[in-house]
Parts: structure tokens; sequence; C-alpha cells
């Protein structure tokens, strides 16, 4: 049996919010995400052109204003190898160090691999905390 990992209210909110960030910045592109983008799990049927969000807070907290250490994870997957790397990096240009909702997105890793022998998986994982929280910390660091 499969291993499911709850998903907390706050978890599912930051998830939604991305959703549609990325899908009104993807909407452009014709095709791009034509198996959709999901929450946590994909549906096992649906295997190209799809996005996959998952995430971890470390801290479990309540509310978006004191989001720190929070890791979110972007996976795009194709069976074309030069469609996943375009993608993977457009999301990486257009996320890292912007601002959505109040939240600093800042890039840990973006890497691409083979999943299988026709498969290819793009995955972008971004560290997220709230802008406040952020601009203290830059903040403190100049000071020091």
């Amino acid at each position: 049996m499969a291993r499911v990992w709850s998903t907390s209210p706050l978890e599912r909110k930051v998830l939604d919010i991305i959703k549609k960030h990325l899908e009104s910045e993807l909407k452009q592109y014709d095709g791009v995400i034509d198996g959709g983008i999901h929450l946590k799990y994909k549906p096992k049927d649906i295997r190209l052109k799809v996005i996959e969000l998952n995430c971890i807070d470390y801290h479990k907290v309540n509310s978006l204003s004191d989001i720190k250490f929070f890791f979110v994870n972007i996976n795009y997957q194709d069976e074309d190898h030069d469609l996943v790397e375009q993608v993977t990096g457009y999301i990486y240009r257009f996320l890292d160090q912007s601002i959505v909702r109040n939240l600093h997105f800042e890039s840990k890793r973006t890497e691409i691999c083979r999943i299988s022998k026709y498969l290819w998986l793009g995955n972008n994982m971004f560290e997220l905390t709230n802008n406040s929280i952020y601009k203290n910390k830059k903040h403190d660091d100049r000071i020091e």
C-alpha cells in the first residue's frame, strides 16, 4: 500500500497559491500543462506535460505570516527532454527571488533527470519565507 502524507490546511493554502500563480503564468503556452497541475500526488494515469506540487513545513506554523523554512518542490514531467528542460528553467527564472502573496521564493535546487526509459522529470526546489521575515533577516545580516 502506498504511503500517503497528510497535508495541513496551511500547506494546502500555500500549494493552492502556487498552483494559481503557475496556471496564470503558463497558460500562455499551449500544451505545456495539458496534464494539469496537481497537489501532492498526481493521478497515476497522467504522465505527460504535468506539474506536481508538494511541500514540507518544518515549523508546522498556522499562518502565512509565520512561514519560514517552508520547502516546495515543483516537478514537471514529460517524455520530451528539451521541453522538460525549458519548462523547468522557465519556472526557476520566474519564481526565484520573486514575491507571490507576500511569500518570498528562493531557489535551493534545480535538476533534470530521467525517471524511466522514456520519461524525464524536472525538479525545482524553493524555500519560502514570509516577506516580512525575509526582509528582517536580510536587514540583520547587513548590520552584522
